[in-house]
């Protein structure tokens, strides 16, 4: 059996704007063609692809299922098609990207800078929110958010997963009551990340052992440079994200404590609104992303 790509095309372009005059118009060829191209796919399959009336098109049970596989072919070549096309033309435009607190210095710049190094002419724009923005009525082209994602409309792609780890200074812990257990930790000092009035819970797992601690703070900061600060002078113990203390770990300035006692894993997506119909860059930089930050990702 032979099939016309160019018609399997025509198949997704004219599901997706549900009309074949519009199908047309998009491509470029006249209603008529696109209408024959539909009949003769669907003759070639032996199978009802559209149920047409007068006033829309209404696809058959089998028909969406044979658009999913059309779809996904249509999306992988036109990948393709980028790739072959970034390898033989320059790349310029511009970039907006947000991102949440903390992760700027450690993560997201040098990942940025690292892209602008491949492509120099690329102009990129971040803004660090804690506010999860909406990606059209703010104009972002794609933005990395922690945790899982809620808007079923966006497509997010995982880039890493990281844990929080319990830190402390060895001056702290010098004077400090014993800790060799989560409950030990009632017992101390505790920085916090939260917001006003929030208690904080830390849920803490060694092998099949789980402890829920609800600590008292004695300073809560809901800003995690501002927490390392607390921690280095003295101030007690906090929870922070892994991945923004490796060098204060290294360099002995703060010290994990109650190592074999873990935090959940925290995931980090890149997450943009669609897989069609996205910028050049932006396919690009997500590209880009995952193989970056797998290389950089800290043990």
């Amino acid at each position: 059996m032979s099939l016309d790509l160019n018609a399997m095309a025509l198949f997704v372009r004219v599901v997706e704007t549900k009309s074949f005059s519009e199908a047309a118009k998009r491509v470029g060829i006249p209603i008529s063609t696109v209408s024959r191209k539909i009949s003769e796919l669907e003759k070639s399959l032996d199978i009802r692809l559209l149920e047409r009336s007068t006033r829309k098109l209404r696809l058959t049970e089998i028909g969406q299922e044979y658009y999913e596989y059309c779809r996904r072919g249509l999306e992988e070549f036109e990948a393709g098609t980028l790739m072959i096309n970034d390898k033989q033309s320059e790349v310029s435009g511009s970039l907006r990207l947000s991102a949440p607190p903390n992760l700027a210095q450690v993560l997201i710049t040098p990942m940025v800078c690292a892209f602008q190094e491949k492509y120099p002419k690329v102009n990129i724009k971040i803004l660090i929110s804690e506010r999860n923005l909406d990606l059209i009525e703010d104009g972002v082209d794609v933005t990395l958010r922690v945790g899982e994602l809620k808007d079923s409309n966006l497509i997010a792609q995982e880039i890493m997963q990281y844990r929080h780890i319990l830190v402390s200074s060895k001056g702290y812990l010098k004077t400090a009551p014993k800790l060799k257990h989560p409950e030990d930790l009632l017992n101390h000092r505790i920085v916090t990340f939260s917001e006003w009035y929030t208690p904080t819970t830390w849920k803490l797992t060694n092998k099949n052992k789980t402890e829920k601690i609800i600590v008292n703070s004695s300073l809560s900061i809901n800003d995690y440079a501002g927490i390392i600060y607390a921690v280095e002078k003295g101030q007690g113990i906090a929870e922070i994200p892994s991945i923004i203390c490796q060098s204060l770990i290294h360099s002995g300035k703060i010290v994990e404590i109650l190592p074999s006692w873990h935090l959940p894993n925290t995931k980090l997506s890149i997450v943009y609104s669609s897989n069609r119909n996205i910028s050049r860059i932006v396919r690009l930089f997500i590209d880009f992303c995952v193989p970056h930050v797998k290389e950089w990702q800290p043990a």
